[in-house]
């Protein structure tokens, strides 16, 4: 029985069993809608007949939709959580489904069908994939973890800790250069390698992984990331990559401008109304409305970024140029529920307008903090050859109290990894951060994470 659980519910099967089954729920939801509204339909055979030309649209547009929202992954979500991410994606096929209907003249699909079959979806699907994410962890979370490093092992295994995922049963942590690596390698199912593992040793331990079928993972150091989709060559007879140029090419960035401007003029008509109120808010709380500040965008141009205030006025008066912590008092009850909500950020439309910033791009770091981090981290100006973004692979993928160095590694990823269809990916997944408290968190202390870690054999 075990064995079966793990098939469905373990990575591979989950990312093909659950869309199948959303799709059999989609499908029966329109069934049932027509059986309940039959006696209410003009024409039952004509309508009949329009849901079944726009279904193959309709499967196709929901495996995309699914991808874009992730509904492929499990996740570690409340019910409220995982409603509001099918309710996303099914409130976007319910859009798509009437413009399939109206671009393949199939005007007889009735509305009442898509309204009452989007219902059934929502409570069905939502309730399917609460169930299926819980089993996923129930069968996934046993697995024991071996996590290798130097320095760098113990603010992973911090981090694989506090994430109390599958992942988080840390069995042994260890240097590679331990005599009995692989005696502890063969005694967990899973191992994890630091990227400040030398190459030399980290190749060997992949090798020894591979030929076990055991499973590794590794952080990839960020020279590494930028050896990601590079183009292989043939020279005479011996293979070859040919390392891609770090950045965007000039019909992408004007793509790039064009779907800024568009999307941000209609974002700046759809919130006038919040905005207004807003401000009328901060204005009447007293002191400013707006906080504005320098930041780093493309080519280390800096430029002023404009925000509503969540903090108490002058707040770095006195200590300077600070980071905003896990429990942060400067900010004020007001300013949490902007942050939370991502509200504060609707100021910067202004700045993508005005070509500053584009809608998706690495997040920009003051002056301050960017002469350190380049200090600390030789290829953190890398992140500087787009410009910068209200939002981001890092803000959607990672956390907002995710170290620098992690933060660096997810600007690289999307940098070299760029296309449009990313773009468009990570606009829609942005609506999808808001349910995650954890994703407006200041940055925490290692201290803060408790001491199990403490309890895990050390060689």
């Amino acid at each position: 029985m075990n064995k079966f659980l793990e098939k469905i519910f373990g990575y591979r099967g989950y990312r093909i069993i659950i869309p199948l089954i959303d799709l059999s729920v989609i499908y029966g939801s329109y069934i049932l809608s027509f059986y309940l509204l039959k006696d209410s339909l003009d024409n039952f055979t004509l309508n009949y007949n329009a849901f079944w030309s726009s279904l193959p649209f309709i499967i196709i547009s929901y495996l995309v939709l699914s991808h874009i929202y992730e509904l492929d992954k499990p996740k570690d979500f409340t019910f409220f959580g995982v409603g509001y991410t099918v309710a996303l994606a099914l409130g976007s096929l319910l859009f798509i489904t009437m413009a399939i209907s109206f671009f393949i003249r199939e005007f007889a699909f009735p509305r009442s069908i898509l309204l009452l079959s989007t219902l059934f979806q929502l409570i069905a699907i939502t309730i399917w994939h609460l169930f299926a994410s819980r089993m996923y962890f129930r069968v996934n979370k046993g697995k024991s973890v071996l996590v290798i490093g130097y320095e760098k092992s113990q603010a992973l295994a911090y981090k694989l800790l506090e994430s109390r995922g599958m992942w988080s049963r840390i069995k042994h942590v260890c240097s590679p250069r331990y005599s009995k690596v692989y005696d502890l390698i063969d005694d967990c199912d899973i191992t994890f390698l630091t990227e400040d593992v030398e190459e030399s040793l980290k190749q060997e331990i992949i090798l020894y992984c591979i030929e076990k079928d055991h499973t590794v993972l590794y952080q990839p150091k960020n020279l590494e990331i930028l050896q990601f989709n590079s183009d292989f060559l043939q020279i005479d007879d011996s293979p070859v990559l040919d390392v891609r140029e770090l950045g965007l090419s000039q019909g992408s960035e004007t793509t790039k401008r064009i779907i800024d401007v568009i999307l941000s003029s209609i974002s700046l008509i759809i919130l006038f109304i919040p905005f207004v109120f807003i401000y009328l808010a901060l204005k009447i709380g007293g002191g400013t409305a707006f906080y504005v500040q320098e930041r780093v965008t493309r080519d280390n141009k800096i430029f002023k970024i404009y925000k509503f205030r969540t903090m108490v006025e002058d707040a770095e008066a006195l200590s300077g140029p600070v980071l905003a912590q896990d429990t942060d008092k400067r900010i004020t009850k007001l300013g949490h529920i902007l942050r939370t909500t991502r509200l504060d950020e609707i100021p910067q439309i202004f700045n993508i307008l005005v070509g500053d910033m584009s809608i998706v791009g690495p997040r920009p770091e003051r002056p301050f903090f960017v002469e350190q981090f380049s200090k600390e981290i030789p290829e953190y100006n890398l992140r500087h050859r787009v410009k910068a973004g209200l939002t981001g692979l890092a803000q959607v993928q990672g956390k907002y109290n995710t170290s620098v160095q992690d933060k660096l590694k997810y600007d690289l990823l999307y940098i070299n990894g760029y296309s449009l269809a990313l773009d468009i990916k990570l606009i829609m997944q942005t609506l999808n951060i808001l349910l995650r408290r954890n994703s407006t968190q200041g940055v925490k202390s290692v201290q803060e994470l408790g001491d199990e870690i403490e309890s895990l054999t050390r060689r």
